[in-house]
């Protein structure tokens, strides 16, 4: 780095200690050591610099359905920003050689990547079209090969006029599809990288927390390819909790979770790349544990293709919560979370629970419903009720237990009839349903058959017994 210039002598009062941190080699290579500068001390005193850093998933979208695409990697990114005086003498560092300084931005430091950000930002300005970067990796999109040519010489001579230099060996020009952020991208076609799904499909089971972390933090980064992906990990996360010890119980409901998360991971589906032009359709389901979304659009055959997956468990308190709530909430909580789809344009959202058709007139007793309904007034919606048996997109959610034996179906959301539509086998109890106004039901169970219990002020009395 001396014989670089990207060190030099220093006398500054300020001192980083170094480390020498071990390469990830090849099984049987000779080990290699990284040496870096250890400057959490540094950090510590540094005011934060908030400028965003994007969202690689939104990058990904936005290339997902370019035809013509180029990369590039800028060479050695950081060191191409050199650093003020007062910023060389803080990022000194000590050796048993000497006393050095950087004389360009190191790796390490607290505010690095968004400083860079910024840089690239400014240099990319006015190109959002058809022009992504994250830090280093700048990635230009278009959907005809004259336009590439022109977008290329854009931004080729933008960074020739910023005086930054890219890395030949790492640049992908006019592909059909291409490598980016961990994402083979194209053609109206997002899929996992390959090398990143054999890596998880080698993955020997974790024995700590920390290597159950980092599991979960390379499966979380693919969590939109896998359906119900939320509820397969409860295991897993469980295990990361504080509570639990540092050397995991690794259960077998653990080995369950770890072999289903490895093969969806291992067939995960191809999604389609998001078409702005075209309406969006979000598929929710929820379960007694957890809920999970689909955003889907139509594809050329006119068939649901899966745009992303979410999901999540529901905590102890959200379990409680009646159906109708459960699957209200899976509409609330997708919504929020498709925003950035879905915002400014009109969209449908496909139910297997008929009362949420009535959701956004939802009036009288329930606060939450009222609460919910009101809070998404702002979106452009319809809902649609689809019958479960078509409804399997978004009705991947585990469910290790059996959901109400019963489901409320509304003609209007005045008038709630209780309709038996599953049955426990070898099982012949009697059966009393109450449900009040706005869907909250208790199942009832008696000893003995035709006995009725005097139902609460404001429920309605469904029939004296309902054989199962």
């Amino acid at each position: 780095m001396l014989t670089l210039g990207v060190i030099e002598k220093s006398s500054s009062p300020w001192a980083s200690p170094v480390v020498l941190v071990p390469k990830a080699t090849a099984p049987g290579a000779k080990p290699e050591l990284r040496f870096c500068v250890d400057y959490r001390g540094l950090n510590s005193v540094t005011r934060t610099d908030a400028h965003p850093i994007p969202r690689a998933d939104e990058l990904v979208d936005r290339l997902g359905a370019a035809k013509f695409l180029s990369t590039f990697d800028l060479t050695s990114g950081y060191w191409q920003i050199t650093l003020t005086e007062g910023a060389k003498e803080r990022s000194a560092f000590s050796t048993p050689d000497g006393h050095y300084q950087v004389r360009v931005m190191p790796f390490g430091l607290k505010n690095a990547p968004a400083t860079f950000q910024r840089l690239v930002n400014g240099v990319l300005a006015g190109m959002d079209a058809f022009c992504a970067a994250y830090l280093d990796d700048i990635a230009v999109y278009s959907s005809s090969w004259e336009e590439h040519l022109l977008h290329l010489k854009e931004v080729l001579q933008a960074l020739k006029q910023a005086g930054l230099t890219i890395k030949a060996s790492k640049c992908q020009i006019g592909q059909g599809s291409v490598v980016y952020l961990g994402h083979l991208v194209g053609g109206g076609k997002v899929q996992p990288l390959q090398a990143k799904i054999e890596t998880i499909k080698a993955w020997q089971p974790p024995r700590t927390q920390t290597e159950v972390t980092a599991f979960l933090g390379l499966t979380g980064y693919y969590r939109r390819f896998v359906k119900g992906y939320g509820t397969i990990v409860s295991p897993l996360t469980e295990l990361t909790s504080k509570k639990q010890p540092r050397l995991v119980n690794w259960t077998e409901a653990c080995q369950k979770a770890f072999d289903a998360l490895k093969e969806a991971m291992c067939t995960a589906p191809v999604l389609m790349a998001p078409d702005y032009s075209q309406e969006f359709i979000v598929q929710t389901d929820a379960s007694e544990h957890g809920i999970g979304a689909v955003l889907a659009q139509l594809n050329e055959e006119g068939r649901d293709q899966p745009v992303v997956f979410i999901s999540r468990r529901l905590l102890p308190r959200e379990q409680r919560w009646s159906a109708i709530e459960r699957e209200a909430f899976a509409v609330v909580w997708a919504l929020k979370k498709l925003r950035p789809y879905l915002f400014g344009t009109h969209f449908r959202v496909q139910t297997d629970h008929r009362p949420l058709r009535w959701l956004m007139q939802m009036r009288g007793e329930n606060p939450k419903l009222l609460r919910w309904s009101i809070s998404l007034q702002g979106m452009d919606f319809t809902v649609e009720h689809r019958p479960g048996v078509d409804h399997a997109n978004a009705d991947g959610l585990s469910r290790t237990k059996k959901t109400s034996l019963f489901y409320l179906d509304a003609p209007c959301a005045e008038n709630f009839d209780a309709q038996l539509v599953s049955r426990r086998e070898k099982r012949r109890t009697p059966t009393l349903i109450d449900a009040t106004l706005l869907g909250r039901s208790k199942i009832r169970r008696t000893a003995s058959q035709g006995q009725r219990r005097p139902t609460s002020r404001g429920e309605i009395d469904a029939t004296p017994a309902v054989r199962s």
